[in-house]
């Protein structure tokens, strides 16, 4: 039999349930300069109150010259999760829960390639050269969409979680994913020691 405990508490009469998901331009700003503050306002919005939340990273922005996607990063008690906030109010949220995550791994790519791609990209557009350099944010975000930079966890019966990452934030990267093996193994350990109901 289902308690009222056992039950999510439901919505109030007041609460706004219809319209887009927001993040104000002055918490994005914040959150990209790695504000611990703005970073849990942004993921409060996805995340249970009462869930603690260990870990909030800025990871960088896949693009460059003031376009591109920003990659944010949380680890919580029983999660793992990503924010990825993009051009024109685009938000994607994914998270998968620490005991369904079989394993991960942190890739940092050559830049040669990244290099060779901007080269190549103007060499072929040497007559349109002013324009050729408005597309250079474009090339570099599809360069990273090929080549991913930052981390991946496969969730078990669930999506990969892909957080891009800039080079030189792959030590947060690096934190998160060790900090996230422990918790793991904590979590692991504490539902196997759970009573059966």
């Amino acid at each position: 039999m289902t308690t009222s405990r056992d039950m999510a508490t439901p919505i109030g009469k007041d609460a706004k349930v219809e319209g887009d998901i927001k993040i104000a331009p002055s918490i994005l700003s914040a959150a990209t300069k790695n504000n611990q503050k703005a970073l849990l306002i942004m993921f409060k919005q996805f995340i249970a109150e009462d869930e603690e939340i260990y870990y909030v990273q800025y990871l960088g922005r896949q693009g460059i010259w003031g376009v591109g996607n920003h990659s944010f990063a949380c680890l919580s008690e029983c999660r793992v999760a990503d924010i990825t906030v993009g051009r024109f109010g685009e938000v994607t949220y994914q998270d998968g829960y620490l005991e369904s995550i079989n394993s991960s791994i942190i890739y940092q790519p050559s830049k040669l390639g990244l290099y060779f791609a901007i080269g190549f990209s103007i060499i072929l557009a040497v007559p349109t050269i002013g324009i050729s350099l408005l597309f250079i944010p474009f090339i570099v975000q599809g360069y990273y969409r090929l080549v991913k930079c930052g981390i991946v966890l496969w969730v078990k019966e669930g999506a990969p979680i892909y957080m891009f990452t800039n080079h030189k934030y792959l030590k947060r990267s690096n934190l998160l994913c060790r900090s996230l093996t422990i918790l793991r193994e904590n979590r692991l350990r504490a539902i196997k020691d759970m009573p059966d109901v």
